[in-house]
């Protein structure tokens, strides 16, 4: 027992050093914001699809987290050289699971964004991101209002996520 105590001890010790010294890290793929940069504007974004107010949601996620996480303001589009811009080109919902003693269904809802951040002056995009796609699922219940409020709530889920990972990225040349 003292032995195999021993070898496993030596084989964690031995991935922990292999895992440090391994130079893996995260590499950016794009420029990021400009060294200076202090503020953005982000207008509700265009909506393709046929849900509505999804534009003002998706926007208005994206600018409650700047405003909360990062060191930017947010500011009027006349008031910025950077602005992003959005726009939900798809939403479509998949079955997930069908429960029929409770006549509920699972369902997967996929939605896609394009986002970009420009710089006006010059008219170049600084990040994007032109199919950015995310999934949440949901219960369609057997009551129409239900389902409703549960599709409006992983709306908001989505909107949420989709902004912290597109700060995060902007934000770290991702």
């Amino acid at each position: 027992m003292g032995r195999n105590l021993l070898f496993a001890a030596g084989a964690v010790l031995l991935l922990a050093l292999g895992f440090s010294g391994c130079g893996y890290r995260f590499s950016g793929e794009g420029t990021g914001p400009e060294p200076g940069m202090t503020a953005v504007a982000i207008p509700v974004f265009e909506n393709a699809t046929s849900e509505p107010g999804l534009g003002a949601l998706f926007a208005g996620a994206l600018r409650q987290e700047f405003m909360q996480r990062g060191s930017m303001r947010v500011v009027p589009t006349e008031e910025t050289d950077f602005v992003f811009r959005g726009k939900i080109t798809s939403i479509h919902t998949s079955e997930l699971a069908h429960r029929t003693f409770e006549e509920t269904v699972v369902t997967q809802l996929h939605l896609t964004l394009d986002i970009r951040c420009r710089d006006t002056r010059s008219g170049e995009t600084i990040w994007q991101d032109p199919a950015m796609t995310y999934h949440q699922a949901y219960n369609q219940d057997a009551d129409a209002m239900v389902s409703f409020q549960n599709r409006q709530d992983a709306l908001k889920i989505l909107a949420r996520q989709m902004a912290v990972r597109i700060h995060d990225r902007f934000l770290n040349n991702f």
